[in-house]
């Protein structure tokens, strides 16, 4: 975690997996991405769909390559990122599974197909400091 506030049940931190994640592995998704805008571009002949290929790729690993936000309170959790700011209520969940880099957060009592959909994963590299303020809110069943 670059930044931890405590207050009470509050906590504000940030998550940038390029910095936090091995080397190799940043290094080997980035050379993937290359990679694959490359056989694009020479498989259309085309520059352009290359360069199309290569941003829809980089948005779609954005949350591995830049900077994201997570703020909880006695509210709800706010997750900014890339100029995006979405705010969630604790009302909204109903259960909570640790993981090891990060909470996934599911408006299901149960695992469910939709969780992918309708959950929200808050990654940290102290996942239990943050389960114990996530229990605080949401009424978890620990079976």
């Amino acid at each position: 975690m670059n930044g931890t506030t405590n207050i009470d049940s509050s906590k504000i931190w940030t998550s940038h997996p390029l910095r936090e994640e091995p080397l190799a592995k940043s290094f080997l998704l980035v050379l993937i991405i290359l990679s694959v805008a490359l056989i694009v571009g020479v498989s259309f002949q085309s520059i352009t769909f290359a360069f199309l290929s290569l941003v829809l790729l980089t948005a779609a690993m954005s949350r591995y390559f830049f900077i994201t936000r997570y703020a909880l309170d006695d509210r709800g959790f706010t997750i900014s990122h890339i100029g995006t700011r979405r705010q969630y209520l604790w009302t909204n969940f109903r259960r909570a599974a640790i993981h090891p880099d990060g909470i996934f957060l599911s408006p299901f009592v149960k695992p469910h197909r939709l969780d992918t959909f309708r959950g929200q994963f808050l990654r940290s590299k102290n996942p239990t400091e943050i389960y114990h303020v996530v229990q605080k809110h949401i009424d978890i069943d620990p079976a």
